[in-house]
């Protein structure tokens, strides 16, 4: 059973069809094709992104690229079945487990890029659908449409990004937000410098250098930016972050 979830969804000029296993209902395959260029570039940067993410990874996306032409493009992705989207509509430090395996998993498949300043990019690893776990607290990256691999951003871009992310959702759930969630947001930057995987260009104030440097690539995101939600973020929180990590 197929049936169509969206079309140029955000403005991405893709269609996406679900397709179901005809009894249990479960989701068997994501098709994703386009017609326009935009959304040829942006079906083609998946595929370049979920073989780049394969060649890091033991858990493999099966993706196959059913057809490509200078007008139409079509890509199948099958559904890892032992993974699951978690439900992120909780407070932060219900989520925190899951922040950290996705900062740990991000430590793991980037570990080439150690002490560089630059490297591929993600671009949306959102724990709302792009980050999936199974019952082994394994991770799986997922939906790669934004991917960049010129090394022209900033190491550790993707985690803060997911980071700032969840602390902004935090905001909207809280007029305070607890002093345990930027300790735990400390950790995390933690972990990456000592991995190697926050890039120079990243080291003082982070947050706010992340955040200005999105701003100034938005071409990156292929029009697509205004649904980041760390660019939602008041500003008296990046400070925060950035005062906390520095004391």
């Amino acid at each position: 059973m197929k049936y169509i979830k969206g079309v140029h969804r955000h403005g991405s000029e893709t269609f996406l069809i679900i397709s179901k296993d005809q009894e249990s209902l479960k989701t068997k395959s994501i098709i994703k094709s386009a017609t326009t260029q935009k959304g040829i570039n942006s079906i083609t940067s998946e595929h370049k992104g979920i073989n780049w993410y394969n060649s890091q990874t033991s858990k493999k996306i099966n993706a196959i690229l059913e057809k490509q032409t200078k007008t139409y493009i079509k890509i199948r992705i099958n559904i890892n079945e032992d993974f699951f989207n978690i439900n992120t509509n909780v407070p932060y430090l219900k989520l925190k487990k899951y922040l950290d395996l996705t900062v740990k998993h991000y430590i793991e498949i980037w570990h080439n890029y150690k002490n560089q300043k630059f490297a591929p990019f993600h671009g949306d690893l959102s724990l709302v659908g792009n980050v999936m776990f199974n019952n082994k607290d394994e991770v799986l990256f997922v939906d790669w449409e934004q991917f960049e691999n010129n090394l022209i951003m900033p190491t550790g871009l993707d985690p803060i990004m997911t980071i700032i992310e969840n602390v902004w959702y935090e905001s909207l759930r809280s007029k305070k937000i607890d002093k345990n969630v930027f300790k735990h947001v400390k950790k995390l930057f933690i972990n990456l410098n000592e991995a190697g995987l926050l890039s120079s260009f990243l080291e003082k104030t982070p947050a706010q250098t992340a955040l200005d440097f999105i701003k100034s690539n938005l071409k990156i995101w292929n029009g697509q930016s205004f649904k980041l939600p760390a660019l939602k973020i008041p500003n008296e929180y990046i400070k925060e972050i950035d005062n906390t990590i520095a004391n």
